[in-house]
Formats: structure tokens, C-alpha cells, sequence
């Protein structure tokens, strides 16, 4: 057993009043903040609890300093210098204790900035989790903005990095703090989910670049909600080439590559359309059943007219299968295309559907795409009720893709 462990169990056996105690200690050795409580030898709660409340507290302010999260297990109450906030005035007192208490070990700190980081992320204030920040590069680049912002504070220039987001609807700059790296991803997420609305219309390409600059104007509209820049941003960011380009035209090949290489979610709304135009590009046969398609029961005409087709197959030799299936799939592909036109799907996404003849076995695929050619509000969990029963060819709505 450790020469530590042997003491702490004879202090113990002893039954003396020991506590744990946590420390918050500034780059110039002086302390900020102390907490004591009781020593418990299978407490793991109560240092995360207070890295948790040091780092929140340290990103309401403007920059998080470098400061390092100490703590102390099972120290006789009498040898603690302090027992509450702590005054300047003993802060040599706390560094006489930090020395004759072992010092400074990778045991016993943790940086600030690590558990800021990690909060930020909603990730636990574990020790794999702290190690593994060592090789995250998205906390080297928070790192190297905290240490600029420091510069920056004290009057000096520092270089820093900025994350510039172009679109036909203007200019977005991000920096790397913790608050400019989540509105990043906001906005990324935003874009997202709004990949097939209206609000996209007029964007056919988002360009990402990376700068490195000591523009305080750069600083300033990173920290603001700023979508355009002044020309002599503009010529700054002209000597660059974009880091990654994405076409934005709403496709579904487009979007997967937009989500997979951001990391970011797929809505249930997108899931919903990528497959509509999945079936107005290939039609319905070659999907597997998905009860969690919200269009499900809007093509169940299809299904059903496809198990008849099989079923006439297996009974007539010379039943003509494929071309039924084809004039079958001509039809889900108008019904998906009319189902893209009536909830909203950005108009640049359009598709052809060649007509061909209309056989008897697609007449409730027609009525179903006529029934849902009338415009109305998008309603995709709503119940339906198809009528079939006097559904005439002549009258199938043609798709507006």
C-alpha cells in the first residue's frame, strides 16, 4: 500500500476530523478559489462538482484563463490554512501547503481550460476524458484562441485563427473560443435542417475557408451575428482558397455529404424527403418497408398494386409483368414528385417523368397522386383516406417537378 494510503487509513483508525480540499490556482501562483468538505475514501462527486462550478463560472467571462483545478484528499482539518473563499493575503499560506503537501503532479490538477472544454461539449469530467483532449485538435485550436484573447486584453497584437462560412446570401466569421466554435455548429446544423426549405432558394454552394489573421475587425464580427464584411475583409479573403466547397442544390447525395462531413444529425423531415426523391428518381419497388417513412400510407396504393402484379405474374404465363411494373413505377414516381411540389421542397430540385400509357392496374396510384396534388400544408403524420373507387385516368395530375 502506498506510503499516502498508510496514512490517510492510520488518520482514519485515529478517527481525526480529515477533509478534502480543492483549489482553483491562477498562472501567477496566487489563489482564486477554495472549496473544503468532508473526506470521504470513496467520494468520486465532489471534485467534478467543483471543476464543474469553476468552469462555468469561468466561461461567463470573456476568455478562460490558464489556471489549474487542485485538489487534496484526506488532510487533517487543523493543517488547512483556509476553510472558506480565500483572501489574497493567504494565498502564501495555500502555496506553503501546496508544497508540503506533495506540490504539483498530474494526480492532483487538472488545466481549467480542460474542463471548460469539456463542459462545453456535454462531455463528463472524467480522466479519459481529459486525456484524450491531448490529441483533440478542436482544443488545441480553443488553446491557442484563450492564449491570443489574453494578448489582445493586454493591448498587443496576436495572430489567430477564424472559421469564414461564404454563401450567395453573405459571409458568416467564426472564431475558435468556445462560444464561436458552437455557434459554428449551429449554423452548420441550421443549414442542415433547412436544406430543402425555402429559406435556401438562391444558395447553390457554401464555402468554408480557414485564416489565420491579427484583424481586430476579424475579431469583431466573429463575436457578432454579422452575414456581410467590409471590403477590406472582402480583399483579405480573397488571397484564400476554400478549405472544403459544398453543393448546396437540394439533392440527397448533396445533403449526406453536407451531414457526413460535419457531424452533424439528419432531421426526420430530411430522412422523409431524401426518400421521396429516392422514389421520384427509382421509383417505390426497390425500397424495403420502413414503418418510420411519414409517407408510408400515402404510397400504399403502390404496394398493394405491386403484390397484384406478382400475384397475376404467378398466375398467367403470358401476363405482361414488366410492363405493368413499369407503368406501375411511372405512377409512385409522379405521386413522389407531387408529394416533393406540395410540402415545400426547394423548386431546383426538379426531375422529368416520361407519361406512358395508363394501364388498369395503376388507376389507384393515379387517384392517390391527383388526391395529393391539391396544395396544402405539409402534414406528414396526418391519416389519409384514398378513394379509389371512380378514379379516372385521364384525370391523373402530372407531376410538377
Amino acid at each position: 500500500m502506498p506510503a499516502w494510503m498508510e496514512k490517510i487509513k492510520d488518520r482514519l483508525t485515529e478517527k481525526e476530523d480529515l477533509k478534502s480540499l480543492f483549489i482553483e490556482l491562477l498562472p501567477d501562483n496566487r489563489v482564486s478559489t477554495v472549496m473544503v468538505v468532508s473526506y470521504v475514501l470513496t467520494d468520486k462527486d465532489s471534485f467534478p462538482v467543483f471543476m464543474d462550478l469553476v468552469a462555468r463560472i469561468a466561461m461567463d467571462q470573456k476568455t478562460v484563463p490558464d489556471n489549474l483545478l487542485l485538489h487534496f484528499e484526506g488532510i487533517p482539518a487543523k493543517d488547512i490554512p483556509f476553510t472558506s473563499e480565500l483572501p489574497v493575503k493567504d494565498s502564501e499560506k495555500a502555496l506553503r501547503f501546496i508544497v508540503s503537501h506533495g506540490g504539483i503532479t498530474e494526480n492532483n490538477s487538472v488545466p481549467l481550460r480542460k474542463a471548460a472544454y469539456l463542459r462545453a461539449c456535454q462531455k463528463e469530467l472524467t480522466a479519459e476524458n481529459f486525456q484524450a483532449l491531448d490529441h483533440s485538435s478542436g482544443y488545441k485550436r480553443f488553446v491557442a484562441y484563450e492564449d491570443a484573447m489574453e494578448k489582445v486584453a493586454a493591448g498587443k497584437q496576436a495572430k489567430q485563427f477564424y472559421t469564414i462560412v461564404e454563401t450567395e446570401q453573405g459571409i458568416r466569421v467564426f472564431n475558435d473560443g468556445l462560444s464561436g466554435t458552437r455557434k459554428f455548429r449551429d449554423y452548420l446544423q441550421s443549414t442542415a435542417d433547412n436544406f430543402y426549405s425555402g429559406s435556401l432558394q438562391d444558395v447553390e454552394s457554401l464555402n468554408i475557408y480557414r485564416i489565420e489573421t491579427v484583424s481586430r475587425r476579424m475579431l469583431e464580427l466573429s463575436n457578432g451575428n454579422q452575414t456581410s464584411m467590409p471590403q477590406a475583409a472582402m480583399e483579405i479573403l480573397a488571397n484564400y482558397k476554400p478549405s472544403v466547397t459544398f453543393d448546396m442544390h437540394p439533392t440527397g447525395e448533396n445533403l449526406d455529404r453536407f451531414i457526413t462531413a460535419n457531424a452533424l444529425e439528419l432531421s426526420a423531415r430530411n430522412w422523409n424527403i431524401m426518400t421521396l426523391q429516392d422514389i421520384a428518381d427509382r421509383g417505390y419497388a426497390h425500397l424495403p418497408a420502413d414503418e418510420s417513412f411519414a409517407y408510408k400510407k400515402d404510397f400504399l396504393p403502390v404496394e398493394k398494386s405491386i403484390r397484384e402484379i406478382i400475384r397475376q405474374k404467378d398466375l398467367r404465363r403470358d401476363y405482361p409483368f414488366q410492363q405493368k411494373m413499369d407503368e406501375l413505377q411511372t405512377a409512385a414516381k409522379s405521386l413522389a414528385g407531387t408529394l416533393l411540389n406540395r410540402d415545400g421542397v426547394r423548386k431546383d430540385y426538379q426531375r422529368t417523368i416520361q407519361s406512358v400509357g395508363v394501364s388498369k392496374d395503376t388507376i389507384q396510384v393515379q387517384a392517390a397522386v391527383k388526391l395529393h396534388n391539391k396544395p396544402e400544408s405539409p402534414r406528414n403524420n396526418e391519416k389519409k383516406k384514398v378513394k379509389t373507387k371512380n378514379a379516372s385516368p385521364k384525370k391523373q395530375a402530372k407531376p410538377k417537378l
